[in-house]
């Protein structure tokens, strides 16, 4: 007998949790069609239970990292996250406002961009733990095959960094030089850190489950390439092919701000040095703490995520304001100080 189900799940952060989900979902036995939907939060599935049972659909999703909703929003619920949203809609606003002394605090030496090595390579390391969601499965897949035969799994863990890093270069280098067939000036440039900025806040805002409505702010990834990413990784004996198809997910919010970057920055090497940056700073996390995940409960795993989000959300604040003062539309800080310091001094 055919059964057609909507499942409520929580936890999807992007379009690459909608092909993750699908992608398991299909290769059950009896389940005819799959249609997951990161902003609802859902998923649309039609099976044949005679094959198998709802609960065991529920298992598989659970194992991808992400947790099934059985409770509907109550209006106490409801109002508990509208002042969430507005708190946190003031936070960014502060943040904004006091971000020109955190960016100072935080950056190092700038590059032709305005946006550090360092800065990209921090907000790779955070988004890492998201990546756990996404690619700890896998990593926890060569590992085991690596104990099973004896051996170490360092080999494997350079093999699968350099894949991906390569591959994250190799598209930052892409961006980069669609960049530069555009005249690139310094508005453009501070455009392109602003906009990356934007991204930041809403995926991490995202990540928290605030302003739901922003989840439909996304530049969707083709989803034959999401199938074919997927499915090459699946198949791949080799560490290094696992990560460097790892590389063509391209929905995470994150990745698509440093492709942005790289397309403002137009110029084909340091887009790629950027997208390399940012790869190198995806590794500790998603190898530490994707290999964890066999001891760390779902929960936890969640609630290292939310933390991530908001490590995000101060960064892009950060990124947003640099953009606007690149642009000559945001705060300076230093100038209005410095012009208040005079003021003073020709009134004594």
């Amino acid at each position: 007998m055919k059964i057609s189900k909507k499942i409520n799940i929580k936890g999807m952060m992007c379009s690459g949790c909608e092909a993750i989900i699908t992608e398991a979902l299909v290769e059950i036995d009896g389940v005819i069609e799959v249609k997951a939907d990161y902003p609802s939060g859902m998923c649309q599935i039609s099976f044949e239970n005679n094959n198998i049972s709802l609960e065991d659909i529920y298992k598989t999703i659970e194992q991808k990292g992400y947790e099934i909703d059985l409770t509907s929003d109550s209006k106490g619920g409801i109002f508990v996250k509208i002042s969430v949203s507005l708190l946190a809609l003031l936070g960014i606003i502060l943040l904004m406002v006091f971000s020109r002394k955190l960016w100072h605090q935080f950056s190092v030496p700038d590059i032709s961009s305005q946006l550090s090595y360092g800065m990209i390579f921090i907000v790779g390391l955070i988004t890492g733990l998201h990546c756990i969601g996404m690619c700890g499965n896998f990593v926890i897949g060569y590992t085991v095959k690596d104990a099973e035969h004896g051996r170490s799994a360092y080999l494997s863990h350079v093999l699968y960094g350099v894949g991906k890093t390569l591959s994250y270069a190799m598209f930052g280098a892409l961006f980069g030089f669609i960049g530069s067939v555009v005249s690139i000036t310094p508005f453009i440039s501070g455009v392109s850190i602003l906009l990356a900025g934007i991204f930041l806040i809403i995926f991490g805002l995202n990540t928290l489950n605030l302003f739901v409505a922003l989840k439909r702010v996304r530049i969707k990834q083709p989803e034959a390439m999401g199938r074919y990413a997927n499915r090459k990784r699946r198949n791949s004996r080799s560490p290094f092919f696992i990560g460097f198809f790892s590389g063509f997910l391209l929905g995470c919010g994150p990745l698509q701000a440093m492709y942005i970057m790289a397309a403002g920055n137009g110029d084909l090497v340091e887009g790629a040095k950027f997208l390399a940056a940012f790869g190198l700073g995806t590794l500790p996390a998603l190898l530490g703490f994707g290999m964890a995940t066999r001891w760390l409960s779902g929960t936890m795993t969640h609630r290292i995520t939310q933390i991530s989000g908001v490590i995000l959300i101060v960064m892009g604040s950060m990124m947003l304001n640099k953009g606007l003062m690149k642009t000559k539309s945001g705060y300076d800080f230093k100038s209005m100080s410095t012009a208040l310091i005079e003021q003073l001094n020709n009134e004594q």
